[in-house]
This record gives structure tokens, C-alpha cells and sequence, in this order.
């Protein structure tokens, strides 16, 4: 009686049960090439892009720095001037066709306000010193709008050597007689943007 065949292994199982190595070998050599050509193209990329010049580099810093700058500009506080009431004097001018005085309400416009306090601290040495100015006019001194300008530098510029803001007080340089010309103010020694005295103001002017 012969002897039944042995049986064959079942082939599909065997199959189906080992795992695919070729096909993880395949997938790993395709993210393999699809990262290498990724950073070929990412150094290409850096290689062709243009650098950008020294010079414009050095024209973004400075543009840069001039916005920082305005801005900080923008940021620093406005201070507004402050007008000091000297008061209002009447003083009699020299003789020319008859007796005339003058009535007069002055303020000083300052851009500094630490200026205040001395002011009202040296106040009577300025009033001296303007009631003394206005009696040395003539009506016809004042009678011109160049003479009440003239008229107003002087003042600035007792004031300015009254604060110490001076070295020597202005000359007061006298018009004889209306036709003549008015004489140029003396140019004040200290600019008006440090002197911190911005103005002299009339808010009054009558020649009676």
C-alpha cells in the first residue's frame, strides 16, 4: 500500500504572514530622495537670492535711527509761554510843545517758567528801571510804531540785565526830533531762544 505524499506547505500563508521588507526598503528610499531634494532645493534658493548691499544696509540703519529720533522729538512736551504781568505805569515824557505823559500796561512773555519767579523776586529793580526808561521819551520818540518797537527792545533788555541773563544793560539812544530817523535797536547779546525773555508786550498805550 504506498504511503500518502506528505502535504506541501500552504505558500500564500507563508507569504502573507512575513513581513513586506521590500516594500518598507522601497518607502524608505523614497523619503530618503524626497528629503535630499528638498534641502538641494532650499540651498539653492539661499545660494541664488541676492544679498543685499552694504550701503542699502547702511541706509536702512540710519533711516531707522531718524524715526527713533523724530519720534522722540514728538514725544518731548511742549511748553508754552507764559505772560507776566509788569503792571501799568504813567510817566511823564520830556517837554516838547507842551506837558504830555504816558499811560502804559506792560507784560513780559517768557518761554522759560522758572523765569517767573525771579522775575517777581527782582520786580521792583525792574520797575525802576522801566519808569526811568519811559521818562527819558519824548512824545515824538513814541509817536511811530518803530518807535514803540524801539521802545520794547529796551525794556527786553533792561529786564535781560535785571535776571543776569545780560552782561550790560542796553543804551538808550534818544530820537531829537520827528523827523529824524528811528536809530536801529542794538542787537540784545544773549539769543531770545537762551535769554528765555521772548517778548514785551503792550496791552495798553495812551500819550495824553
Amino acid at each position: 500500500m504506498p504511503k500518502p505524499a506528505p502535504a506541501k506547505p500552504d505558500t500564500a500563508s507563508e507569504t502573507e504572514a512575513l513581513p513586506p521588507k521590500k516594500n518598507k526598503k522601497k518607502l524608505i528610499i523614497i523619503i530618503a530622495t524626497v528629503l535630499l531634494l528638498a534641502g538641494s532645493g532650499a540651498v539653492a534658493f539661499l545660494l541664488m537670492k541676492p544679498a543685499v548691499p552694504a550701503k542699502q544696509g547702511e541706509e536702512a540703519v540710519a533711516k531707522q535711527d531718524e524715526e527713533a529720533a523724530a519720534q522722540t522729538e514728538d514725544e518731548t512736551p511742549v511748553i508754552p509761554p507764559k505772560f507776566i504781568a509788569l503792571g501799568t505805569f504813567t510817566a511823564n515824557l520830556i517837554r516838547e510843545e507842551g506837558d504830555r505823559y504816558l499811560q502804559v500796561a506792560i507784560s513780559l512773555k517768557v518761554t522759560q517758567p522758572e523765569l517767573e519767579e525771579k522775575i517777581k523776586a527782582a520786580n521792583p529793580e525792574i520797575l525802576h528801571h522801566v519808569n526811568m526808561l519811559l521818562q527819558s521819551k519824548r512824545p515824538s520818540d513814541l509817536a511811530s510804531i518803530e518807535g514803540k518797537e524801539k521802545l520794547a527792545q529796551q525794556i527786553k533788555g533792561k529786564v535781560e540785565h535785571v535776571l543776569g541773563l545780560r552782561d550790560a544793560a542796553p543804551a538808550t539812544t534818544e530820537i531829537k526830533s520827528p523827523d529824524a530817523e528811528v536809530a536801529p535797536a542794538a542787537p540784545a547779546e544773549t539769543p531770545v531762544s537762551q535769554s528765555g525773555v521772548s517778548d514785551v508786550l503792550f496791552t495798553s498805550f495812551i500819550i495824553q
